[in-house]
């Protein structure tokens, strides 16, 4: 089993130890050759808006957040387009410092909202995003992400959506809409099928289970394949035994009546020091740590070769760069860049003593569950 001691804002210190047989060898090492690896998938939540309530006239011709600078130093930023470009190159830069155990750096799942994939788009205000790195040469994906927005149908006016079925079909059918229009050196950006359906916005008004078939059967229609989603908002089909208490260790297909199939990977939302624990929402370092442990643990004592074992978490690209800006302020290292750099070091210490791990995006995921799960009615899906 592996016990995690103690984490802080200074250092990370894990302890593995193996008992044994299935997962050890008796020498506190786990061995990358005898098992098969958990996927890792890293979320870059891009929050990409500046959202207004419906009607409202000041939406229609304002442009903050497309004009918006960053802030100097010590001082937190408020949502701009300048914010999420810098947040998202802040957040692959860190993760060049890691490696998996393949030698491979980890690989970002870029999710932006609509007036992100709008303003990207826009001759005046868009590019940008690809300045420093070029993410779809280095194999990242980009996608779509369930924030309870819809085009107003004026200059870069978004409104708040109504948390209806129609409220989600008009949201997905916009951000997709920009998202198709966004390209680089030829290339559609929106390169992957994965999207998040913003299930916590909606829940409350239409139920929690018929939250999920209505985002799922609108992201179906537009051709999604994948849902990227904090655990609670994955229901349909769910392995035995999770109730939605935690995410699962491997990934699974819900499948509906009508045909209907979606791939889920479920996470634990951000991880920060911000948290306060034991929440879907969000994660401790510690609680995520754990959570890795445990899944390595659950690997290791799985001898079915459907099972793919992952772990995946998210970080937002203005809450890791405002942490950051803030310690170059003199203020505490505290928030989301400390939780990326808590869980992506104890990840690195886990390699380096032999754990089995390998940095994907959501397609490359799906496409190893597909390869060992293919699909051929909902009678095969039983235990997936």
């Amino acid at each position: 089993m592996f016990n995690i001691i103690k984490i802080t804002a200074a250092s990370i210190l894990i302890v593995i130890t193996s008992c044994g047989g299935a997962g050890g060898s008796g020498n506190n090492t786990i061995r990358a050759d005898t098992l098969e690896p958990v996927y890792v998938v890293i979320m870059n939540h891009v929050e990409g808006d500046i959202v207004f309530p419906e009607g409202d006239p000041a939406c229609l011709t304002a442009t903050v957040y497309q004009t918006l600078p960053l802030p100097g130093a010590g001082s937190a930023a408020t949502p701009s387009y300048s914010l999420d470009i810098a947040g998202n190159d802040l957040i692959y830069e860190i993760l060049l410092n890691y490696a998996d155990s393949r030698g491979q750096k980890p690989k970002l799942f870029i999710e932006p909202t609509g007036e992100w994939w709008q303003t990207y788009a826009d001759q005046m205000y868009g590019g940008k995003a690809f300045n420093k790195y070029n993410y779809l040469a280095l194999e990242n994906e980009f996608g779509i992400q369930g924030h309870a927005i819809y085009y107003s149908g004026n200059s870069f006016c978004w409104y708040q959506s109504p948390h209806t079925e129609q409220g989600i079909r008009r949201k997905f059918q916009d951000m997709h809409y920009f998202a198709e229009q966004a390209f680089y050196n030829g290339l559609k950006v929106n390169n992957g099928k994965t999207y998040t359906g913003g299930w916590k916005l909606e829940k409350d008004a239409l139920g929690d289970a018929y939250a999920e078939y209505i985002i799922d059967h609108e992201a179906s229609a537009l051709g999604y394949l994948i849902s990227f989603e904090d655990h609670d908002g994955h229901i349909e089909d769910e392995p035995s035994g999770i109730n939605n208490s935690r995410p699962s260790y491997y990934v699974y297909r819900a499948v509906y009546d009508d045909g209907v199939q979606i791939i889920k990977i479920d996470m634990n939302g951000t991880i920060t020091g911000r948290c306060e624990g034991n929440t879907s929402r969000c994660e401790t370092p510690e609680e995520a740590v754990a959570r890795f442990n445990k899944t390595l643990h659950a690997r290791s004592l799985d001898a079915d070769s459907g099972n793919i074992y992952f772990f995946a978490f998210a970080e937002h690209s203005n809450g890791v760069w405002n942490d950051y800006n803030l310690l170059a302020g003199g203020n505490p290292f505290e928030g989301e860049g400390f939780g990326l750099k808590s869980i992506m070091d104890a990840i690195q210490v886990l390699v380096n003593n032999g754990a089995n791990v390998k940095f994907v995006t959501p397609m490359e995921l799906a496409a190893v569950f597909e390869a060992e799960n293919p699909f051929d009615s909902p009678e095969t899906e039983v235990g997936r």
